[in-house]
C-alpha cells in the first residue's frame, strides 16, 4: 500500500511588507526536522515568492496572501496564492550590481522546479520545489 501524501499546511498572511517575516517564522515551526541547509533554501524561496506577491500582485479577498506547504518524499513544495496581477513571475537576466530583479533567478537556482499560473477566479498561484537531500 502506498504511503499517504501529507496534507498541505496553509497560512494566510496580510498582504503587506511584514508578510515574509511571518512566513519564515511559520516555516521554521512547521518543518523542524529539516537540515539547516534545506531550511535556509526553503526560507529564501518562500520569502521571495511572498515578497513578489506583496510587491507585484493584488491581495486575496480579506487583504491576504495564502501560503501552503507540502512535504513530499524528495522535496518540499511551497505555493503562494495572491489576488492576481497583470504579469507573471519570470527569471530576468541578472546584473549583480542591480538592487532588483534577482529574486526569481535565485528561486530558479535553489529549486528543482517552479511555475506560475492564473487560476479560474483570477487569482495567481506561484510554486517552487526545494529538494530534500
Amino acid at each position: 500500500m502506498a504511503a499517504a501524501t501529507p496534507a498541505p499546511e496553509r497560512l494566510r498572511v496580510p498582504h503587506q511588507a511584514g508578510a515574509p517575516n511571518l512566513v519564515r517564522r511559520w516555516l521554521r515551526e512547521s518543518l523542524p526536522d529539516l537540515t539547516d541547509d534545506i531550511r535556509d533554501d526553503l526560507l529564501v524561496v518562500a520569502t521571495e515568492l511572498v515578497s513578489n506577491a506583496v510587491r507585484h500582485a493584488r491581495p486575496l479577498p480579506g487583504g491576504e496572501v495564502s501560503v501552503s506547504l507540502v512535504a513530499g518524499h524528495g522535496d518540499v513544495e511551497v505555493r503562494v496564492v495572491d489576488g492576481g496581477s497583470l504579469t507573471h513571475p519570470h527569471v530576468l537576466s541578472i546584473n549583480l550590481d542591480s538592487a532588483h530583479g534577482r529574486g526569481m533567478f535565485i528561486v530558479s537556482k535553489l529549486s528543482t522546479g517552479w511555475g506560475a499560473r492564473t487560476l479560474g477566479d483570477g487569482t495567481q498561484e506561484v510554486w517552487a520545489r526545494i529538494p530534500v537531500r
